[in-house]
């Protein structure tokens, strides 16, 4: 894999401005995506029950690996729209319905996977499967999912939790724990797991590919790793530190979470592999426009 020098780095000076916009961007933008994409069916009752939410967005996660999959999105609304609050909060009671559930999330839900070695059916299985079984062993041992999570004491924490638990570690990328750890931990969001003790700037980046990109055409990275020269499709997943590394040396304090999520959201929206709509994107005044970079 070739690292590839971006065409023009951005002074330090216009990297700290970069930060400030998309973070200004993130705080923005980030609830009402998630409304509109994932929580519009949830009454605001029921979206002050941090537990019901908290498993709620845990089977977002599983389902959208990759952190940008509007199918993985529908199929957990449709999920709740057929079983309610019930599915989430007595997961015990509908193992023996999983022939039904899967069935109903087939109907919308497409993984999201470059190289498949696995039938839909299969990834349903084991992450609606381990999802339910995960759920049920939790809250047996510890009495449920917030109390689990709540014994991290710092956003780094919560995340190598999620990755060692030995049951949801075999459900979740570290791209999508990341995710994960953000949404429950956030103290602007819904949850808040600290209940404000923890910092913005503690949150951990999630970093998918669009993320990345995003930071290498604009010159905020001065090289970044690529597949191979002829696709130029970057390597996310191993810039993950660095990226977030060189995010902590420009500006200490920047709220990584929805820096993180403003460079996705331009990812999809104006960032575009071949035709970026570089007049409509609210980083154009400071991206250098280094194109030869793409997500995929």
């Amino acid at each position: 894999m070739p690292r590839v020098r971006v065409s023009k780095i951005l002074s330090l000076h216009n990297k700290q401005n970069l930060l400030k916009i998309l973070e200004n961007f993130g705080n923005t933008n980030f609830s009402p995506y998630m409304w509109n994409s994932l929580l519009y069916p949830l009454s605001s009752h029921i979206l002050k029950d941090k537990e019901f939410l908290s498993r709620y967005l845990l089977l977002s996660a599983i389902l959208d690996q990759q952190a940008d999959s509007p199918s993985a999105r529908k199929t957990v609304i449709q999920i709740y729209d057929k079983y309610g609050v019930s599915f989430f909060l007595n997961p015990s009671n509908y193992l023996t319905k999983l022939y039904d559930v899967m069935i109903l999330a087939s109907q919308r839900y497409s993984p999201k996977a470059r190289v498949m070695r696995m039938k839909t059916e299969g990834f349903l299985l084991l992450r609606i499967g381990g999802f339910l079984l995960s759920l049920v062993n939790i809250t047996d041992r510890y009495g449920g999912l917030l109390q689990y999570f709540s014994r991290s004491v710092s956003p780094k924490e919560l995340l190598n939790q999620i990755l060692n638990d030995a049951l949801l570690r075999g459900l979740l990328y570290e791209k999508a724990a990341r995710m994960y750890t953000g949404w429950i931990s956030h103290p602007s969001l819904w949850i808040d797991i600290s209940s404000g003790k923890w910092k913005v700037y503690e949150i951990p980046m999630a970093i998918n590919g669009h993320v990345c990109k995003v930071l290498a055409r604009s010159g905020f990275l001065s090289d970044v790793l690529v597949e191979n020269t002829a696709t130029m499709i970057v390597e996310a997943e191993k810039e993950r530190d660095r990226i977030e590394d060189e995010v902590n040396n420009v500006r200490s304090t920047t709220d990584r979470f929805m820096v993180d999520f403003a460079a996705f959201y331009i990812g999809i929206t104006y960032c575009e592999e071949k035709q970026p709509l570089c007049n409509e994107c609210p980083i154009n005044s400071l991206c250098n426009k280094d194109t030869r970079f793409r997500a995929y």
